[in-house]
C-alpha cells in the first residue's frame, strides 16, 4: 500500500490531499504546495500522523490557522497537519472558571462565546468581539 492511500484510509479521503497549494492556507495567500496536506481532527489522528511520519522519516510541519507564516513558492516536503480540533469546555469549581479549548478553534470566536458568558482574562485576543457581540 502506498503512503497516498495509508492517510486516506486511517483519515479519511476528505482529509488528506496531495500537491495542496499552501497559498489556500496562510492569510497572506502565499505559498507553493505542500507534499501531503492533512486536516486533523482528533488527538487520534494526530498521533498517527505523528507515529507515521516517524516511521517512514517523512517531515511533519503542523499549522496552526496559517496566521504569520510565509511559505515559499516551492512549498513544503513533506506532511503538512492543519489542526482543527473543534473543542468548547466550561467546569465551574466554586469561583474557579476552568476553560478547554480545542486548538483549532479561532480566537475571535472563543472571544465572543466568553463574552456572551460574562468571563473576562481573554480580552486581549478579542478586538472585535464586542462589536461582533452587538451585531449578532
Amino acid at each position: 500500500m502506498n503512503f497516498e492511500n495509508l492517510l486516506k484510509e486511517n483519515l479519511g479521503k476528505e482529509n488528506v490531499f496531495l500537491n495542496e497549494p499552501m497559498s489556500k492556507h496562510t492569510s497572506f495567500k502565499v505559498g507553493g504546495p505542500a507534499d501531503f496536506f492533512v486536516k486533523i481532527d482528533s488527538i487520534t489522528s494526530l498521533k498517527y500522523v505523528i507515529e507515521i511520519s516517524k516511521k517512514y522519516e517523512i517531515p511533519l510541519f503542523i499549522l496552526g490557522n496559517g496566521s504569520n507564516i510565509l511559505v515559499r513558492d516551492k512549498g513544503i516536503r513533506g506532511i503538512v497537519c492543519k489542526i482543527e480540533i473543534n473543542k468548547f469546555e466550561i467546569l465551574e469549581n466554586g469561583e474557579d472558571i476552568f476553560v478547554t479549548i480545542g486548538s483549532g478553534n479561532k480566537n475571535g470566536e472563543i472571544s465572543h462565546k466568553l463574552l456572551n458568558l460574562e468571563i473576562s482574562g481573554f480580552e486581549f485576543a478579542s478586538r472585535n468581539s464586542r462589536k461582533l457581540a452587538e451585531e449578532l
